[in-house]
């Protein structure tokens, strides 16, 4: 996660080394920026060199959270031109000089603004002004239980509609392929199966019509391949292995391997174009690992290690400490293999 706060004048300079903090103490790599007549050569601020307009542009292609200390008119004017929407847009906040009040203006839901304004509410003693309807009507929105839960959401149009039926009073049903903790609001049914269900959340590429599907970020996509691989290659035997496990590409949290692949160009193409990291791990890590792997002498000549894929893809299973199974073991083609493993999830409600 990454976040950036800008500010305009001395009195908001000292709240943004404030929010910094803030932001870093939330896990997020996080920097802030100020006016050059109030810069005095901390770390953790940057000189602002550019126009606003700029700066907004370059922190809409890399942030998460974008945070305003200041007037809304100047944040929305900045924004304006960088807007695509609610689903691939960053959260971005604005939050007075003095601290009276914060507010979510892009992203509320599926970008996480509406929790980072009460947050930030509570961390500095301001009012967080939240006007999204399902919200001030205390009802259920699905991209809230998206975000919430890391989940992709198969079809924007669907989640419009499920918002709007929730908020025309009607209910919704449900279903869960994983374990779901807490309790639904009254106006959302859960259903033991899929059929006849408005949203279902699983990994499955399956489509039917008119459900709409939250796929939770659970995959690592283990991945080898010879040096030099076709990149072409590579894309495609990552959507045969996806295929193969049944699983919808958006349900990749992560691509692994070991570091002797950390600059092959199709693994980190691959990565760049699915926009998930890219894992590496050394070559006595994979070692160490415990259990029962697709063993290759060849592969153990090449790396020193007798499977790749697998290996790694365990690796980052354990590393994220949730545990997990692997949904396919390895799959050799063209000299590139891949193999998927899913590692544990829990659909929490945020009730109890």
């Amino acid at each position: 996660m990454k976040a950036a706060v800008v500010s305009f004048t001395r009195r908001g300079s000292a709240l943004t080394r404030q929010a910094v903090e803030f932001f870093r103490k939330q896990g997020y790599e996080c920097s802030g920026w100020v006016q050059e007549r109030f810069y005095q050569g901390e770390e953790e601020l940057c000189p602002m060199e550019d126009s606003l307009g700029e700066w907004c542009g370059r922190q809409f292609q890399t942030c998460t959270a974008i945070l305003f200390i200041g007037a809304c008119g100047i944040a929305v004017r900045a924004c304006a031109p960088w807007i695509r929407d609610k689903f691939t847009d960053p959260a971005v906040l604005v939050m007075d000089e003095g601290s009276q009040f914060v507010i979510p203006i892009l992203s509320g839901h599926m970008g996480g603004a509406n929790r980072l304004a009460a947050e930030l509410g509570t961390a500095f003693g301001a009012l967080p002004v939240i006007t999204t309807a399902t919200d001030v009507n205390g009802k259920f929105a699905v991209d809230v239980l998206a975000a919430d839960n890391h989940c992709a959401v198969s079809d924007r149009r669907l989640a419009k509609e499920i918002s709007a039926a929730v908020l025309a009073g009607k209910t919704v049903e449900l279903s869960s392929d994983f374990p779901v903790d807490g309790a639904f609001p009254p106006e959302v049914e859960q259903k033991e199966t899929g059929e006849d269900c408005q949203i279902r959340i699983t990994i499955s590429d399956r489509q039917e019509e008119g459900v709409l599907r939250l796929i939770p970020r659970c995959l690592i996509l283990g991945m080898g391949c010879r040096k030099g691989a076709d990149p072409d290659q590579i894309r495609i035997q990552a959507e045969n292995a996806l295929k193969a496990a049944g699983a919808d590409r958006r349900a990749v949290r992560c691509i692994a391997s070991i570091d002797l692949k950390k600059e092959e160009e199709g693994l980190v193409r691959l990565a760049e174009e699915w926009k998930v990291p890219f894992f590496t791990f050394s070559g006595e890590r994979l070692r160490e690992l415990k259990g029962e792997f697709t063993s290759s002498e060849f592969v153990r000549s090449v790396t020193g290690v007798d499977c790749v894929c697998e290996r790694a893809a365990a690796a980052a299973m354990e590393e994220s400490g949730r545990g997990g199974i692997f949904l396919l073991r390895k799959q050799a083609e063209n000299g590139v293999t891949a193999a998927v493993a899913a590692e544990t999830v829990i659909i929490h409600t945020g009730r109890t």
